[in-house]
């Protein structure tokens, strides 16, 4: 048989396209790589063969044998994991120009999956498409529809930058719940439009949301919310059906706190900030009796948290409230609660560089490994999406999402950054070298 056997160095050959004539393009052999897969606790020297869009076989022990004409690329010293997910995101709130650019920023990136948690449902449905069927070279996009009470469409100008031209609150991508909703034609119009998931947001009643969210798992949605949506308490938020929730910040206080509101209780910011001032002074640990009970029924529920570290360190912000989330998500992860990697601005650096990156540093200074960091950024994410059969770990027949890295990320995550090819669907990309990737 036939190889076409190239070093690493050639490997600009397959984002060009300029391959050999009697190359077999479906199939593409990665030999020699330390494959990290996420199943296993450390990573492991094999070889890796891709047949089109899938994964088609892995190999610890002896080396593959590809079909004639397949393209070979010697990995020695390289190091591959699955295609990093962001579990939140917003991208549509300026042009769908700079939406495509931010997804295909965030691909080079590493990034071959968003989660959209609100934004022009139009708009994302047209990205997820052309992202999907390779229109675009960018992540694939996954997104939900906000549910929310009247007073956040009445009271927030963000619903409406995101429907300009459409019926605030009453679109595919947007729903007030009120007592004449029809549950399951709202759901059925959110699912037709493309989303994954249903979100629940402000002024949020809980008969209501458990409504919702019972007719969307019915129809085959996941069900995503805010980890406190005042009037609601985060458990009964969970037990409703929350399959991911949003934000560490100060649930556990939420969860205790006698008297509980939201932003739009208060007439002006400073009111808002005195008011969660005063709720994060409340005292708490793990054997707290509510949060004991908060952990266990997010345990038993397998509700993951999505805990945004990033936006907790952003300039302007008191480092206490970064201590604060990161002592709140050691405290969830060791009660054995799955961790979500999500930032909630997907690009910083004049977008070209992914946040994703910093929140697995983020992860880490709350007590995750690096493999637990780097876990919630693939298969835990997968999971919130319910795609884990398809994506988020390196197993035979998922997709061949993967991120190929120049240093060892379980050795320093920082090394997550030092991403030398991308392949999204089988496909590959060049991606942007840890220079690019200033915090």
């Amino acid at each position: 048989m036939k190889f076409l056997l190239l070093t690493f160095s050639s490997f600009v050959l397959l984002c060009t396209g300029a391959f050999a004539a009697d190359s077999n393009e479906n199939y593409i052999l990665l030999k020699n790589a330390t494959i990290i897969d996420m199943v296993t606790e450390s990573g492991r020297t094999g070889d890796l063969l891709i047949k089109q869009d899938k994964i088609f076989d892995i190999s610890f022990k002896d080396p593959i044998k590809p079909p004639k004409g397949a393209v070979i690329y010697d990995l020695s010293g390289k190091y591959i994991i699955p295609g990093l997910i962001d579990n939140h995101v917003h991208i549509t709130h300026s042009t769908y120009l700079n939406a495509v650019d931010e997804i295909q920023t965030a691909l080079k990136n590493g990034v071959t999956g968003v989660r959209d948690m609100g934004g022009d449902g139009r708009m994302l449905a047209q990205l997820k498409r052309a992202a999907l069927i390779g229109e675009i070279p960018a992540s694939d996009v996954f997104f939900s529809a906000i549910i929310a009470g009247d007073d956040f469409y009445n009271n927030d100008p963000r619903p409406a930058s995101v429907a300009l031209g459409a019926n605030v609150g009453n679109e595919a991508w947007q729903w007030t719940l009120n007592d004449d909703t029809d549950y399951n034609n709202i759901i059925a119009q959110t699912k037709g439009l493309g989303a994954t998931a249903i979100k629940a947001y402000a002024r949020l009643e809980l008969p209501a949301f458990q409504k919702a969210a019972a007719e969307a798992k019915r129809q085959g949605l996941k069900v995503w919310a805010h980890a406190s949506i005042p009037p609601m308490r985060p458990s009964e938020i969970i037990k409703a059906g929350a399959d991911v929730i949003s934000h560490a910040g100060a649930f556990f206080q939420y969860e205790i706190a006698d008297d509980i509101k939201d932003r739009y209780s208060f007439d002006t910011p400073e009111a808002v900030n005195e008011y969660r001032q005063k709720l994060r002074k409340i005292p708490f640990s793990a054997t707290t009796p509510k949060v004991n009970a908060l952990l266990k029924t997010m345990k038993e529920n397998e509700t993951i948290l999505d805990a945004t570290l990033w936006v907790y360190q952003l300039d302007g912000k008191p480092k206490s409230e970064l201590d604060y989330a990161l002592k709140v998500t050691k405290m969830v992860h060791d009660a054995g609660i799955k961790i979500g990697a999500g930032t909630d601005r997907l690009t910083h650096n004049n977008g070209r560089a992914s946040n994703i990156h910093l929140e697995l540093k983020l992860l880490t200074q709350a007590g995750l490994t690096a493999i637990e960091a780097l876990r919630a950024a693939t298969i835990n994410n997968a999971i919130g999406l319910g795609q884990a059969s398809q994506i988020g770990s390196i197993e035979v027949n998922k997709l061949a999402n993967l991120v190929i890295l120049n240093a060892d990320p379980l050795q320093n995550i920082d090394n997550s950054r030092s991403i030398n090819t991308v392949f999204k669907r089988g496909k590959a990309h060049q991606g942007y070298s840890s220079m690019y990737m200033l915090d």
